[in-house]
């Protein structure tokens, strides 16, 4: 694993009588190029919030590689900003469950194994099924139609090998149960695997085999249906087969690493 030797190759600045905003197009991070962009605000609160999404976004696409070294420095000096943001978006990142933070040895991005996978989908599956259940009631046919185009889109964009956007509008999909529950302590606790799954979800969907991405799509298409004809035991009975089912997607390409 490389520190990240991160230089600026260009970087335009806008400033206003209100804030700055920092568009930096690439970095370079141990010799291979990591497209970042990064808009920041004067204030530290929202300038930690972007800095933590730009890398965020950078894990999620694998341009900062699984177990690759973060070094608090670096990172100020690419993207211009303190120190104090970004040791605040490490703290958010860490907590999402995206890197780890080790005093005194060092800050890196998570390495995905089957036991990591194994623990979040385990919580998960219980999760969901709570949600699906308190959420079934409150789902109106607005929310059947969102639901089916958040399914269709990532149909297209699995189509198309955008899985890092795929992985994103699949949070958004299962996300509307758990807002639909109106169980604000669930909600909470989605949130805070919700960073782990979009992270397993694309690289699983960029390593597996092209007839587990579509199935996963069929599966999602399947859940709206149930929505829609109003039947319950159905519609949980696919919710519990379909997170099964993503977890030996996500699982697959570790799996066999470990063999």
């Amino acid at each position: 694993m490389h520190d990240i030797l991160l230089t600026v190759k260009r970087f335009h600045v806008f400033v206003n009588f209100f804030s700055c905003d920092f568009r930096i197009d690439e970095i370079r991070s141990g010799g291979r190029v990591v497209k970042l962009d990064l808009q920041i605000s004067n204030n530290e609160r929202s300038t930690s919030q972007k800095v933590a999404e730009t890398l965020r976004k950078a894990i999620f696409r694998g341009d900062l590689k699984l177990g690759e070294r973060l070094v608090e420095a670096n990172v100020a000096k690419t993207l211009n900003v303190s120190i104090t943001p970004v040791r605040q978006a490490f703290g958010q990142l860490a907590t999402e469950g995206l890197i780890n933070v080790v005093p005194y040895k060092g800050t890196n991005v998570v390495n995905i194994t089957p036991a990591f996978i194994e623990e979040v989908y385990s919580i998960r599956s219980k999760l969901e099924l709570m949600a699906v259940e308190l959420a079934f009631p409150n789902l109106q046919p607005s929310d059947w139609d969102k639901l089916e185009a958040y399914a269709r889109k990532m149909e297209l964009l699995t189509q198309a090998g955008d899985y890092q956007e795929a992985a994103e509008v699949d949070i958004d999909f299962h996300r509307m149960f758990y807002e639909r529950s109106e169980h604000g302590l669930l909600l909470e606790m989605w949130s805070m695997l919700q960073s782990r799954i979009q992270l397993f979800q694309s690289y699983g969907r960029i390593y597996s085999p092209p007839s587990e991405k579509g199935e996963a799509e069929n599966r999602h298409l399947a859940i709206v249906d149930a929505v829609r004809q109003g039947d319950r035991m159905l519609l949980l009975r696919l919710t519990e087969q379909h997170i099964e089912a993503g977890k030996r997607m996500v699982m697959h390409p570790y799996a066999k690493r470990d063999e």
